[in-house]
């Protein structure tokens, strides 16, 4: 497995040989085999080197599963190996993170849970790990553009966790705050904080405008989280959205305000989401019931 993701990366047996620390005649040897073993031609051989056939190209992403899954294994066995836990490694999105994770992680290690290798990212980008076998679960939304193809998505596992809705947000000084009524043209014409164009969050808000018949307005600065959203409205005259909760949490602190103002947006689910391979994980199915314990009904 090794020797096809180097080809397919370098294309050379002789890089590729090198990388495993065996001869080239012993790298086309073992690519012999191979194809003779599955009946399929992995590889053209030319001038420019070796090129992946189709059946190579539908079969990598399998491949590097397996060998994330195999590093994997091998980490853990050290570890045990040493007298250490193993490690769950768990992609949550920033919303989560804020909102829940630190009662989760309360709960699971009083449970016996072992070691946490926590992940941040988009949904895509975490998805994307998660299928290719570097994370064991990811807490967050499904990318706004879907699943991934049929033959990935199968795989997955989904237990929803909560609903969550985006509201506007401001410092707790701000002028809006006084006013009665507030409108999307009126919104529109303040200066604004967003996260970037990819982001669930942002995507509802130019949701929300355009179901109101108007542009959404172009942010003043653009930042990777909500997070960071939240600390440039505490301290600037900007507005800004997040997720309803984690407002909720820091609106409480009397960092932020949140406007009496309703997007009109459905609101976002949360869920755990596991690959069928790795869903019977006991430090994963521990983590669960911690996390559900946390959110409660």
């Amino acid at each position: 497995m090794q020797l096809v993701d180097h080809l397919v990366t370098h294309r050379t047996l002789h890089k590729a040989a090198r990388l495993l620390s065996i001869s080239q005649p012993a790298a086309t040897g073992m690519l012999n085999d191979l194809e003779q073993l599955l009946g399929l031609q992995l590889f053209t051989r030319s001038r420019q080197g070796m090129a992946p056939t189709p059946a190579t190209s539908a079969l990598l992403d399998k491949v590097r599963t397996l060998l994330n899954e195999f590093n994997d294994l091998t980490a853990a066995l050290e570890r045990v190996g040493q007298g250490r836990d193993t490690v769950l490694r768990l992609g949550v999105v920033p919303q989560a993170f804020v909102t829940y994770m630190p009662q989760a992680i309360e709960r699971f290690r009083a449970a016996g849970g072992g070691a946490l290798h926590t992940q941040e990212g988009t949904g895509r980008q975490l998805l994307d790990q998660l299928l290719a076998g570097q994370l064991d679960g990811v807490i967050g939304r499904l990318p706004s553009e879907g699943l991934p193809p049929q033959e990935l998505a199968a795989d997955l596992q989904m237990l929803p966790l909560y609903r969550d809705e985006v509201c506007v947000v401001a410092r707790p000084d701000h002028p809006i705050l006084r006013e009665r009524r507030i409108s999307f043209k009126r919104l529109a014409k303040e200066s604004w904080v967003l996260q970037r164009r990819d982001s669930s969050v942002r995507q509802a808000f130019a949701e929300a405008f355009m179901r109101a018949g108007l542009l959404p307005p172009d942010p003043a600065v653009e930042t990777a989280t909500y997070i960071q959203n939240i600390a440039v409205v505490a301290g600037s005259g900007l507005l800004s959205i997040a997720p309803r909760r984690a407002a909720e949490q820091q609106q409480a602190l009397g960092q932020i305000a949140i406007l009496n103002f309703r997007l009109g947006v459905e609101p976002m689910q949360v869920s755990l989401l596991v690959r069928g391979a790795t869903g019977h994980n006991a430090m994963l199915q521990l983590f669960r019931q911690a996390l559900t314990d946390s959110i409660g009904p």
